[in-house]
């Protein structure tokens, strides 16, 4: 039995990599330029608002680009995302050399989402494509590297450019990220799959979509799965980190601190499952997971001094990024080709999707009835996750190697 050799030997995947997160990194790139330029036109609350409003599209669209890849050329809907985007940046570069108006702003904030919404589905739809069953879970830690370190590269990388040359020097670099993107991806040749001739409508496409993962019985539990971790694991590492810093008498340094040790815990855990590949009890190992990283988020909340939050971070960090990289390539190795950029879509999401409401009602909840409970109650989310994983553990099949019954 011949064995694959790993993600990261395979060159055009490699090539898959830097581009989406070459592409990510002009995506925060774009949000750091266009909330400081909101800032300078109108008010903090004012940027609040372009920023939520800029994500609706984004959202909105990124389920109904679900069938788009599964009926189009996934590698083309994210070049042609890319060359749009590009092209986007450069235009809001000159209207920021005009006369900028916040409208305007507003504007070119809502198109940029619409184009982006296509390309997680596209990408999600692209990426098994690139290797073998075998090579998705250290090629979903590669990934999970890159555009970990695209996202902390982004927003500083975008703050240096505004304060240097304003919101049109940030957009110019944004258009040349995008167009590394798109000449990175154009090199790809992925796995070919069959298409059907006669295309069903639209509509009954994306409730097909729907009903396959609604019968699936690895992919609903995995969902279920998705959606809790988020929940629990979003509002605490984006909100609470900064309230218990404050509450604590922490202070900035703190959070950096925190937010720090998550990283390199993250790192770590990338690093790890480049090198290892679970075979079988996956279900088992994501609950694991799942309640680490519970411990670690109630550790961090009942800390007494800082040292031990940072390595309870680190403790959330060292896990999220196997759990992530866990489900994901589990997701990827049992989903059928026709059903993969509607999956995706769902995925995207139930992670980003999720993202702004769960902020919101932390930080509300945390306002009403404290930041502690807030948090723990997060935690007890978090390790809720690990219940849909006894659905998955009892599957054979739930492995990444060999694909679970459908139905």
């Amino acid at each position: 039995m011949t064995v694959a050799v790993p993600a990261y030997r395979v060159p055009q995947y490699r090539r898959y990599v830097a581009g989406e997160a070459v592409s990510v990194l002009g995506d925060q790139i774009w949000y750091v330029a266009l909330s400081w330029a909101a800032v300078q036109l109108a008010s903090p609350g004012v940027a609040g608002v372009v920023l939520a409003v800029s994500a609706v599209p984004r959202l909105l669209l990124m389920v109904l680009g679900g069938p788009l890849a599964d009926r189009f050329d996934a590698r083309r809907l994210m070049v042609g995302s890319d060359a749009l985007r590009a092209v986007i940046m450069l235009v809001a570069a000159g209207i920021a050399l005009a006369a900028t108006e916040i409208w305007l702003l507003v504007v070119v904030a809502l198109i940029f989402g619409a184009v982006d919404a296509v390309f997680m589905p596209a990408a999600g739809s692209l990426r098994p494509r690139l290797l073998e069953t075998e090579q998705l879970s250290d090629g979903a830690a590669l990934r999970e590297l890159g555009v970990r370190a695209a996202l902390m590269l982004g927003a500083p990388l975008g703050g240096v450019l505004v304060t240097v040359g304003g919101l049109a020097l940030a957009c110019a670099v944004n258009a040349v990220t995008f167009v590394v993107s798109l000449l990175a991806i154009r090199t790809l040749t992925p796995r070919p799959i069959e298409r059907v001739e006669q295309r069903e409508p639209y509509g009954v496409a994306l409730r097909a979509g729907l009903r396959y993962l609604l019968s699936h019985k690895l992919l609903l539990p995995l969902m279920l799965v998705t959606l809790l971790f988020n929940i629990g694991f979003v509002g605490p590492m984006n909100i609470g980190l900064a309230l218990l810093s404050e509450e604590r008498g922490w202070g900035a340094q703190g959070i950096g601190f925190l937010l720090a040790g998550f990283g390199v815990g993250a790192a770590i855990g990338s690093i790890v499952m480049l090198r290892v590949r679970i075979r079988s009890h996956i279900g088992i190992g994501i609950a694991v997971c799942a309640c680490g990283e519970a411990v670690g988020i109630a550790g961090a909340t009942l800390a007494p001094n800082l040292g031990l939050a940072v390595a309870s971070t680190a403790l959330v960090g060292l896990l999220g990024g196997p759990l992530g990289i866990l489900c994901g390539s589990l997701s990827q190795a049992n989903t059928d080709d026709a059903f993969r950029g509607r999956t995706s879509s769902v995925q995207a999401l139930l992670t980003l999707g999720v993202t702004p409401l769960v902020m919101a009602a932390v930080g509300w909840l945390a306002g009403e009835f404290g930041t502690t409970p807030v948090m723990l109650a997060s935690a007890a989310v978090e390790a809720t996750a690990a219940v849909p994983c006894l659905l998955l553990a009892r599957l054979r099949t739930a492995s990444i190697t060999q694909g679970a019954d459908r139905g």
